[in-house]
């Protein structure tokens, strides 16, 4: 039961170390080469385009995954993968939309408009990306995706190195917009393979108004969790504390997301097989994912907590001094990140994504109320703090209604 899913962890955690290791030298690259200021204009661009992507997203891709998993045939699977591209790309559009109206008239991207601009373009590729995982992940052939998503930071890390000289915002969105276009390449040809151009129908409105009514609830908790999760603590810290400060966070931030890759990469595993309508043994298969994420929460925390400043004096320098604190206060926050993916995902396999949806709207009540509170008294440290406060109450709130929920 669980050797599918562990091999597929195992198979995303080896190309994660890679692009870990790739990622930490663009990252050096990035905040030595932008400098303090403008690392927190490039932060502060990517923070608030998670939540234009997620409105892209719109639940699509995880619940393609479901649907997909749950029926049997494969011409059925087929036909769910082209009308999630197809409901995909609406998404996209309107969203496309929306970001265009937030670069040229927020006042956050009053002097970034350009470099916004050329980073909203992402959003197709990134749809495109999303797309192709829904077929490798309800295959559970990760090993696919996983080549796919380490050619793109390699690709942009080369590109910032044949480029290199004075970085600019504008070169490095420019990389990033290359490197994923050239990664989606060899992305596209790998599904063609299971997908024949000759299979790929045109829009089944019927089918397209099923998924959506499907994904509008999980649409809306993954708006909700992109705002809280990373969106509003730099909007806020921007506003009201300054741009270098968005730098430190950032930085932290990135880390700590990145040590929540390996959690994320397991319950994606686990995730076809608890929604599978013939899967038997479901409750032995959450415990034991339980377990293996309780432990390795704990050996997470403890290795990044002593390491985190020679992480932050290799990746950044004494620039980036503040961000040592502000990881470690984040560090709290990792054993219920884990918890609440499973709980989450979980909750998602039942079919529960009304639920997620009130309970995200319950988390984020709290988060802005809590960081309005937090940053002016206590700066970055007090949104790290919240950041640890709002993962706990998340977790709380979804292992609450999972214990409630009866199969």
């Amino acid at each position: 039961m669980m050797k599918k899913p562990i091999a597929n962890t195992i198979v995303q955690l080896l190309g994660k170390a890679v692009m870990v290791g790739v990622g930490l030298l663009t990252t050096g690259f990035l905040t030595r080469g932008l400098g303090v200021e403008v690392f927190g204009n490039y932060i502060l661009i990517t923070s608030v385009f998670v939540l234009i992507d997620s409105l892209a997203d719109f639940g699509t891709r995880i619940i393609g995954i479901k649907e997909a998993s749950f029926v049997e045939s494969e011409k059925e699977k087929k036909e769910i993968w082209v009308q999630i591209m197809w409901l995909r790309l609406l998404m996209t559009g309107m969203a496309f939309v929306v970001g265009l109206i937030l670069v040229l008239f927020w006042k956050g991207f009053y002097l970034i408009k350009a470099e916004a601009g050329l980073a909203l373009l992402m959003i197709w590729f990134t749809s495109v990306a999303g797309s192709i995982e829904v077929v490798w992940q309800t295959r559970m052939q990760m090993w696919v995706k996983v080549l796919t998503e380490i050619i793109f930071p390699i690709l942009f890390l080369g590109l910032l190195y044949i480029v290199s000289g004075p970085l600019s915002l504008l070169l490095v969105f420019g990389c990033v917009l290359g490197a994923r276009i050239i990664s989606l390449i060899f992305g596209l040809r790998a599904v063609f393979f299971v997908v024949k151009t000759n299979e790929i129908k045109p829009i089944n409105f019927k089918l397209v108004q099923k998924l959506f009514y499907l994904s509008w609830p999980m649409g809306l908790y993954l708006l909700i969790f992109s705002s809280y999760d990373r969106a509003v603590d730099s909007m806020m810290i921007e506003r009201m504390v300054g741009i270098k400060e968005v730098a430190w966070y950032g930085l932290a931030y990135k880390i700590y997301s990145t040590l929540l890759q390996p959690a994320y990469f397991f319950v994606g595993s686990v995730f076809p097989l608890l929604s599978a309508k013939n899967q038997s043994n479901k409750k032995r298969l959450f415990g034991i994912s339980l377990g293996l994420l309780i432990l390795g929460a704990f050996l997470v925390v403890i290795v990044i907590y002593m390491l985190a400043p020679w992480i932050i004096g290799i990746l950044a320098g004494p620039e980036f001094k503040e961000s040592v604190l502000i990881l470690r206060y984040l560090l709290g926050a990792v054993f219920f990140s884990y918890l609440g993916h499973l709980a989450g995902f979980t909750l998602i396999s039942k079919g529960k994504q009304k639920t997620m949806l009130v309970l995200g709207l319950i988390i984020l009540s709290f988060n802005i109320g809590a960081n309005l509170i937090a940053i002016p008294r206590f700066g970055v440290y007090g949104g790290a703090a919240v950041t640890v406060l709002t993962e706990a109450l998340g977790s709380g709130l979804m292992m609450w209604k999972l214990i409630k929920t009866r199969d």
